[in-house]
């Protein structure tokens, strides 16, 4: 079994410690913002699948091989829990039955035969064996991985009998021999891990949850087809109530009186571990105590979750159903496999670590004190110690406390709000004021308390280009606006990505803007200057050439008259 049981859709993880919160035995590793399952701590449980906000936690689906299998020519029997009409919402069996031969299946049973196998088994565990202590139920898978891997003394308690899908599935190899191919069908996702157990090994191939089914059917386009039940005689098999609370009880014919003290039934991990710990002190007295992870009971299992109506709506369905079916044959008592089964401790050992390394974690989140140790349980873990041992252990990263986080953020932020030479102004999707910086307040002649909360317009008359951002999302860079009449502002406005919020950082340059409009004053004025002295320049050189053209004309004239008189004088 190479792919996990339970995966995690990495694009889709994104920071939010859920899965750690509500994982009752923190079997969460987060690593790079990342949550992933650790199969060696984990007891299947399906939390983490439940409670995820984002879906990203994925259950291994069987679909592949089961369909492999049938590709290879095996015989495909399945095996269907009897929580399957809460799901699939069928009265008779036969609905199911002509669906998954459809399929592919060559036979098709329940799950009830090996659970009434269970209860009966449980009663003459209790029976033939006087016990001093309480004798814990063995059917739940999760309970089994609970006791085994975190409360292993308990074990001596654990009723050494297999669940009813093995029970089931050793019936079937009997019945149909060892080459067929066991498909168990249910809402437990342990069942997969359950199936792989060395103690139990070979007795079901591969383990489908009724949503893999239900997804596998839908594929294939076929619809499970109600059938006229009326004709049908009622049935007075408990083990088809084996789902709910109670089940085993009322399947072994013990006493289901809810105030009887020598039998206990409880749902829920929470409620559960309480009663280990009530059996581990010796103060609980009863005979045999009936442990289901899933509250309610297998009605509402990890698979079932997406169902309409609540876990009393799955219950009565389950109830209708047992009550309008008709008796399965049991076989004879010397003809059942052996439903024996032994348990191990796989309980992981916890590193110690000293006093020294654990206050080190601390500090990276500035706890040095113990007022500083908030036990918020925002990073998913009961305290700040519990956290930094995780830390220590490779389950948990120092960047998961969120209060000191936020504390962070907000001082780096404060920083750039306080050291910016720019204005800053952080406004909300309505344009209203949420932060301004230092700078700011200076620039505008006010304090973040007279404009909180208050509409832009309170500071900038004209904010069209803060609309625009805030409508289209296209950000405005280097802008020269005049704010008022006496700002002038060089405007960066963008939309943050995520939030309803805009952040402008506005670099003032009225005194720039003046001292521009003084030089191009100072050049207009030059340049009229100029043009004046040399239409002036104009004007005299234009005077003083009509000057020379009237004298070179006088001279002109004097000589040639000069002239003409020496011809004359030459000539008499």
């Amino acid at each position: 079994m190479n792919e996990p049981i339970i995966s995690t859709n990495p694009a889709r993880c994104r920071d939010c410690y859920r899965c750690v919160r509500y994982c009752d035995v923190k079997a969460i590793r987060v690593h790079d913002g990342q949550a992933h399952v650790v199969p060696e701590l984990c007891i299947f449980c399906g939390t983490c699948i439940r409670t995820c906000p984002q879906k990203a936690k994925d259950v291994q689906s069987s679909a592949p091989e089961i369909r492999q299998a049938l590709n290879d020519g095996r015989k495909l029997i399945a095996s269907v829990a009897p929580s399957a009409p809460a799901y699939f919402n069928f009265r008779h069996f036969s609905e199911m039955e002509a669906a998954l031969k459809r399929l592919g299946f060559s036979v098709v049973e329940e799950t009830a035969l090996g659970a009434e196998m269970v209860g009966l088994a449980h009663r003459e565990y209790i029976e033939k064996m006087p016990h001093s202590h309480p004798v814990i139920t063995s059917s739940c898978p999760v309970i089994v991985n609970l006791i085994e891997k975190y409360h292993p003394d308990l074990i001596p308690h654990l009723a050494p009998i297999v669940s009813p899908m093995i029970a089931h599935g050793r019936v079937l190899a009997q019945k149909y021999g060892p080459d067929a191919y066991m498909v168990f069908i249910g809402p437990c996702i342990a069942k997969k891990m359950e199936i792989h157990d060395t103690a139990l090994k070979g007795a079901v191939s591969a383990a489908m949850t009724f949503r893999g089914l239900a997804n596998w059917l839908k594929q294939e386009g076929i619809v499970i087809e109600s059938r006229d039940t009326s004709a049908e005689p009622s049935s007075s098999v408990d083990a088809r109530l084996f789902p709910v609370e109670g089940g085993l009880i009322g399947t072994a014919g013990l006493n289901t009186d809810m105030l009887d003290s020598t039998m206990v039934v409880a749902s829920g991990l929470e409620t559960c571990r309480n009663i280990l710990d009530d059996i581990r002190a010796g103060q609980l007295k009863a005979s045999l105590v009936e442990l289901m992870a899933c509250a309610g009971g297998c009605i509402n299992g990890p698979a079932m979750v997406d169902l309409p109506g609540g876990i009393y709506v799955a219950r009565q369905k389950v109830i209708d159903y047992h009550r309008n079916r008709p008796a399965y044959q049991m076989p004879p008592r010397e003809s059942w496999p052996d439903l024996s089964h032994t348990y191990t401790d796989k309980k992981e050992p916890i590193p110690e670590f000293s006093e020294r390394e654990i206050s080190d974690v601390l500090h990276k989140v500035n706890k040095y004190t113990k007022d500083d140790e908030l036990n918020c349980g925002a990073c998913g873990y009961s305290s700040c110690r519990e956290k930094a041992v995780a830390t220590l252990r490779g389950m948990a990263e120092v960047t998961m406390c969120i209060p000191y986080m936020r504390r962070r953020s907000e001082s780096l932020r404060q920083v750039v709000m306080d050291v910016s030479p720019n204005s800053i102004l952080i406004l909300d999707q309505h344009l209203g004021i949420q932060d301004i910086s230092p700078s700011a307040e200076h620039l505008f002649g006010c304090t973040l308390a007279d404009v909180k909360g208050k509409h832009l317009s309170r500071l900038i008359p004209i904010y069209d280009d803060f609309v625009t951002v805030r409508d289209t999302g296209i950000p405005v860079i280097g802008k020269v606006r005049r704010l008022n009449d006496r700002l002038v502002a060089e405007q960066n406005i963008v939309k943050v990505e995520g939030q309803a919020l805009l952040v402008a950082i506005m670099r003032d340059i009225t005194e720039h803007e003046a001292e521009k409009q003084k030089f191009l004053e100072l050049r207009s004025e030059t340049l009229e200057k100029t043009r004046e002295v040399v239409r002036k320049q104009m004007r005299v050189a234009h005077e003083i050439a009509h000057l020379l053209g009237e004298t070179t004309a006088e001279s002109k004239m004097i000589v040639s008259h000069l002239a003409k008189l020496l011809e004359e004088e030459t000539t008499k």
